[in-house]
């Protein structure tokens, strides 16, 4: 039986992948084919497995490398930001935090995807691009 600590670390990734807008439409868009959610299952489990192999020599740099690897492997994707830094910035953090007993970043998660409305990535990232330009309407009407 896994101890408690890696099926939270377990968890953690996996809904930290699951709000990662990046993978979430190439998933969704099916940009890794009809086999795009095993995929995503096959991510979460490389990059579990990397962390046991490497443990606290693991840097956001060495997560970012595997990140953009895959997603343009898997998913034909070439990410031009840095969200795959941000995402590996936070499975070390995620990682750390898990080997001291400590899942409360799990449990945050955890609400957020409670909380969170089942809404397509695609979708989501139409209304961030919406509000940014209610915004800037908004500016340009009170000058």
């Amino acid at each position: 039986m896994p101890h408690p600590n890696q099926v939270a670390f377990t968890e953690g990734v996996t809904l930290i992948f699951e709000n990662w807008t990046a993978l979430k439409l190439a998933v969704e868009m099916e940009w890794g084919g009809v086999d795009s959610v095993a995929k995503q299952e096959w991510l979460v489990d490389t990059i579990v497995n990397y962390f046991g192999q490497n443990g606290r020599n693991v840097y956001a740099e060495d997560i970012e490398e595997i990140l953009f690897q895959i997603m343009s492997d898997e998913f034909n994707t070439t990410l031009e930001d840095d969200s795959a830094y941000q995402v590996g910035k936070q499975l070390c953090d995620l990682y750390n935090e898990c080997i001291h007993s400590n899942h409360s970043t799990v449990q945050r998660l955890r609400e957020a995807k409670a909380n969170r409305r089942n809404t397509p990535a695609s979708a989501q990232a139409q209304a961030q691009g919406d509000d940014s330009s209610s915004d800037e309407e908004e500016t340009a009407m009170e000058s």
